[in-house]
């Protein structure tokens, strides 16, 4: 018996530097992750915020189309250049930030270059004054990047634990998240409305052509 709690004892002893070593190490990949979190999250932070720029860009300036030609044609010009995708500093140890989480992040980048080529083709098929297709595509479009750039921080604030966020100097109870969510279910009703209306111009002009075939 003695031989058998000697043993156990052997392996408790050569177990207990393991893990503590274990221990150590994952409370350090915790804290610089944290580090690295909060530098990420500030990159997206800047970024939503000039997707909103975008996302609130409809072409006008006080209340006018911003553009005018030298007939005196007016028309809507962007007023917001479109951002560069996020760019995340080099010294990030991406292994410290969960794989899921890590895939997003860096997706995003192309995802907003994705969305860039959209809207330039889109611009292909928009024509003026108002150049509609242009800049539903590049509203929808940074109103999508915006918002998942905003879920990125909330899912990183949640892994990592991030203290509160400092208290603002002002409050006018605007909530950038809502204004992107508000966008985006405009767009979606406008493509509702327009499936609806279509459906019916199509059924109309069926039941014409039955009338005139009778």
């Amino acid at each position: 018996m003695e031989i058998v709690f000697g043993f156990l004892g052997v392996l408790v002893g050569s177990a207990i530097p393991w893990i503590k070593e274990e221990w150590h190490r994952k409370r350090s990949r915790q804290e610089n992750g944290q580090f690295y979190a909060v530098r990420i999250a500030s990159v997206l932070d800047e970024y939503a915020q000039k997707c909103v720029a975008v996302v609130s860009d409809d072409g006008t300036t006080e209340g006018r189309p911003a553009g005018r030609t030298e007939q005196g044609e007016e028309y809507y010009v962007p007023q917001v250049t479109s951002p560069e995708p996020p760019n995340f500093p080099d010294d990030i140890d991406w292994r410290s930030i969960p794989f899921k989480l890590m895939y997003r992040i860096l997706a995003l980048p192309n995802t907003a270059r994705d969305t860039d080529r959209y809207i330039s083709h889109s611009s292909d098929n928009s024509f003026p004054p108002d150049y509609d297709e242009f800049f539903s595509a590049r509203q929808e479009g940074y109103a999508h990047l915006g918002l998942e750039a905003l879920n990125l921080v909330n899912d990183l604030r949640k892994e990592f634990d991030f203290p509160d966020m400092p208290a603002k100097f002002w409050d006018w109870g605007w909530d950038s998240r809502e204004f992107f969510k508000e966008k985006l279910n405009d767009f979606e009703q406008r493509r509702r409305n327009s499936e609806t209306s279509n459906a019916e111009m199509v059924g109309k002009m069926q039941i014409e052509g039955g009338a005139t075939n009778g």
